[in-house]
């Protein structure tokens, strides 16, 4: 009798310390989800204070371009032949475009973005708002190159450049990053309606 008491006391033994590690195992695993939630959080409100900060700039961006588009419209009837064939730098460059205030107030920012992408974060977050952020940021992106890129002919102008060849390239800005901006505006606006 005194063994099988010893054999059940053992068992009771054994039971508590797999319960304990049990316990144990579930109370990290609850911690270490609520961490992860509690990341998450703080990653998509900076991302979010990140995209309200973008939102800002190619608003701002988009309206100096509205106003130097309407500067655009009023000369085209003012020129001639003549003056298109000039060389761009002859005259104030202020002059030849009004109210130009460049391609905008440089790249939008990802730092948030790429941070939640290489801390694996991402992987974890609600499907929905995963992929509407990888639009919008895709979109952002495409805006940023096509800014870059405009820059590199915009400063690629040397002493024999014309005036018409300034002004193709400031049409082109006009439809592209125009088109680039009221998108971007768009999935922002989706995105923080998401988040």
């Amino acid at each position: 009798m005194k063994k099988k008491s010893k054999v059940s006391e053992y068992f009771i033994q054994l039971v508590l310390v797999v319960l304990g590690v049990f316990l144990g195992i579930l109370a990290s695993e609850w911690k270490a989800a609520k961490n992860l939630e509690n990341n998450q959080k703080e990653v998509l409100k900076n991302i979010k204070l990140e995209i309200e900060s973008n939102l800002q700039i190619v608003t701002s961006a988009q309206q100096n371009r509205i106003k130097f588009n309407k500067s655009l419209d009023s000369l085209s009837p003012l020129l001639s032949e003549d003056i298109l064939k000039e060389n761009l730098f002859d005259r104030n460059f202020n002059e030849r475009f009004p109210n130009w205030r460049g391609i905008g107030d440089g790249e939008v920012s990802n730092a948030m973005f790429e941070m939640a992408k290489f801390s694996n974060m991402l992987s974890s977050m609600d499907i929905d708002v995963v992929s509407q952020l990888s639009k919008t940021y895709a979109v952002q992106d495409a805006l940023n190159k096509t800014r870059d890129t405009f820059l590199k002919k915009f400063f690629d102008f040397d002493s024999e450049a014309k005036y018409a060849d300034a002004l193709r390239l400031m049409w082109s800005i006009r439809q592209e990053l125009g088109s680039y901006e009221s998108k971007l505006i768009d999935e922002y606006s989706k995105t923080l309606k998401l988040l």
